[in-house]
């Protein structure tokens, strides 16, 4: 990929400034990533270098303390947010997702992103987004699911609707790939998938998800057709 201009943007100087400091510092990308105030991939490290994907104000104020710098990508990322709008906080949902140690989906309208096959997730965007912009949503959605491989890997328990097992979405084909890599991924003892029969009396509007930390209250994320990210909210720890 050509070479970032810090000049056109803001999150070009950030991403230049990341790929120096972490250089500086000895570090690999999965370093620095590993680290306990970081807490993200290698991998999306490298897209935040690259500015494939945005950085949020978590990730900042984790790298200045990774990197012991004194609020130093911290004030570039508000500068940032001031000139071209915080990002979607679907990314600050990315963030969070990584970090937890549980995550409960209930799955109504389509198999979740975090089991979605790629040919799968290419066919629910291409009904909503432009070609060009595809492609970059699902190598994002694929790589979220590197948190179902990591140490120790997140205890995922996902309730799908059994129309959304039963809908074809891609062709048959691709759905017969996507109904094999669930009955592949539901061996793993971390993951659970549970089907809720058709005609079962079930009362939340859409799908959501709660996101379960060992040291913190639990997060709750709704989705809805108005916005990927409606609310974000903290639930009780005994929420189920």
């Amino acid at each position: 990929m050509p070479e970032l201009d810090p000049k056109k943007s803001l999150q070009a100087v950030y991403a230049r400034a990341l790929a120096r400091e972490r250089t500086r510092a000895k570090l690999t990308q999965d370093q620095l990533g590993g680290h306990p105030a970081v807490m993200v991939s290698g991998k999306l490290i490298g897209h935040v270098e690259n500015c494939r994907r945005p950085p949020t104000i978590r990730l900042s104020t984790g790298l200045d303390k990774a990197l012991d710098l004194e609020e130093f990508f911290e004030s570039l990322y508000i500068h940032w947010a001031d000139e071209e709008g915080p990002p979607s906080a679907i990314w600050e949902y990315f963030d969070l997702e990584y970090r937890a140690n549980s995550i409960k989906v209930y799955a109504p309208s389509a198999i979740t992103g975090l089991l979605q096959s790629e040919d799968y997730a290419r066919a629910v965007f291409k009904g909503a987004h432009r070609a060009e912009r595809v492609e970059e949503l699902v190598t994002a959605r694929v790589s979220r699911q590197e948190i179902l491989r990591r140490e120790p890997p997140p205890w995922l328990l996902v309730l799908i609707e059994e129309d959304v097992l039963r809908r074809v979405v891609g062709g048959r084909e691709v759905m017969r790939h996507q109904l094999e890599s669930l009955l592949t991924v539901i061996q793993e003892p971390n993951v659970t998938i549970l089907v809720v029969p058709s005609g079962a009396p079930v009362y939340p509007g859409g799908a959501f998800t709660l996101l379960g930390f060992p040291d913190s209250q639990d997060i709750g994320f709704v989705e809805s057709s108005v916005a990927t990210a409606r609310s974000s909210t903290t639930v009780p720890k005994c929420a189920s």
